[in-house]
């Protein structure tokens, strides 16, 4: 999935966001995620809920599963985010190499990553200039140097590190994932096929997945799931081709589904409505 998809489906994610559950969406890029309206709270993984202000800026690993949940202290939700690229992670990492000598990597990532503004103040007005030169296809150097300026400050934040390695490089679910989320019908979305276009055995899969902390169901559900979303969004298309394009044959068991991974009802969608 390319960076720029990746910002606009997160977009889409937070625009269903509800006050009182919880909606999941798989990353796979990393963000730094600036709230500019309103509060939420989230967590990787299953780990534990972090909230998150206008006061804070957060770094969101690739390959992880998130969950949010809007506060219901503000009427709107607003955020900004900074898609970060793998090649461009690795280049800070060589930068500051030296700290990294005597770090473990952790077998997982669960700890949400956030400064205070507080603290840092220009942090705020570097992540602002960032967006700025994205939205202007500025010189990649010129945001580069934005870039790394504001994750210098997550150096010494816990979990930071481990964060770090596991968005350096692409795992096998990040395939599985934009394997089953380009595909189109029930076919493309079976164990099999996505191990034949990976040239592994299922078996093989299987177990990547599961060196990974994942499982295929758990990311071929969370695929077709985000990509429904997205097509729910687009102009014209049936229920019933939105259904088969994310490998459902029977609409009623698709809505279903859909309900119980958002955690909210299909109608919440302005295609179903």
């Amino acid at each position: 999935m390319s960076i720029t998809f990746c910002e606009k489906t997160f977009h889409t994610y937070i625009e269903t966001l509800s006050n009182k559950t919880k909606n999941s969406f798989y990353l796979t890029h990393s963000l730094l995620l600036k709230i500019s309206i309103g509060e939420i709270k989230i967590r990787i993984e299953e780990g534990q809920w972090q909230t998150l202000t206008t006061s804070n800026i957060c770094f969101l690993p690739k390959g992880g599963s998130i969950e949010i949940i809007r506060s219901d202290k503000y009427d709107s939700l607003a955020v900004d985010v900074i898609p970060i690229t793998s090649e461009m992670l690795k280049c800070f990492y060589q930068q500051h190499s030296s700290l990294f000598l005597n770090k473990t990597k952790s077998k997982s990532v669960n700890n949400i990553c956030y400064t205070e503004l507080q603290q840092n103040p220009i942090i705020e007005n570097v992540f602002y200039s960032a967006t700025k030169e994205l939205l202007l296809l500025s010189n990649n150097n010129v945001i580069h140097i934005h870039l790394s300026f504001i994750l210098s400050f997550f150096l010494f934040v816990d979990g930071f590190i481990p964060a770090l390695h596991a968005s350096m490089n692409i795992s096998v679910k990040d395939k599985v994932y934009d394997l089953i989320f380009y595909g189109a019908g029930k076919q493309c979305c079976t164990l099999d096929t996505v191990a034949k276009k990976l040239h592994m055995s299922a078996s093989t899969l299987k177990r990547r997945l599961s060196s990974e902390y994942t499982s295929f169901s758990k990311i071929s559900l969370m695929s077709r799931m985000n990509k429904a979303m997205m097509l729910s969004k687009a102009d014209n298309m049936p229920m019933t081709r939105i259904a088969h394009e994310v490998g459902y044959d029977d609409v009623s068991y698709f809505l279903l589904a859909f309900k119980s991974f958002h955690a909210q009802p299909a109608a919440t969608f302005p295609l179903f409505k």
